[in-house]
């Protein structure tokens, strides 16, 4: 009786040691996920900037472009205001509508389409968004990573039990 008392006991120890070093585990991907969603919020608010200073150089350049300066002024105030990643990733959604719409416009002033400063606002927007696209691979697959993990005996016991869900904030990829 006494030797059964004692395998229990070793279980229940060994059973505990495997839960605390999975939901260390756990959480530790959870972190990795933040940090990447803060280098996410990182690019998306370069790009925000460089927008501005393009937004500027439009308005004195084609100040009859009011209603499309206007929408990506409008659509960067959102994704400055937006909080989480799901906020986020919608109104970086309605920046990169903005945004193209502006750009498509602008194609038909010669002068701005000469304009040294409007190149180098360009290249620095191709820039902004390839840091855009390493940032979100790399954030997407630390959250796929963390479902997968979630999903796997033991994993799903101590993230049931511990209340470490599922994230579904993916950053959809635009599509072409």
């Amino acid at each position: 009786m006494r030797l059964l008392l004692v395998a229990l006991v070793l279980i229940a120890l060994l059973l505990g040691a495997k839960g605390m070093a999975v939901h260390k585990d756990l959480v530790s991907e959870r972190r990795a996920i933040d940090a990447d969603w803060t280098q996410v919020e990182a690019a998306l608010e370069h790009r925000a900037a460089i927008t501005q200073e393009l937004t500027a150089l439009v308005r004195a350049e084609a100040p009859e472009e009011t209603a499309a300066i206007g929408a990506l002024e409008e659509a960067r105030k959102q994704l400055d205001s937006a909080r989480g990643p799901q906020q986020k990733m919608q109104a970086n959604g309605a920046l990169d509508t903005a945004l193209a719409r502006l750009m498509l416009r602008v194609d038909a002033y010669r002068k701005l389409d000469k304009s040294k400063k409007y190149g180098d606002l360009l290249e620095a927007l191709k820039g902004a968004e390839y840091q855009i696209a390493v940032a979100r691979r790399t954030y997407n697959e630390a959250v796929e990573h963390y479902n997968a993990a979630i999903e796997l005996f033991p994993n799903n016991v101590v993230a049931s039990v511990t209340r470490l869900g599922k994230v579904d904030a993916y950053f959809q990829t635009p599509a072409i």
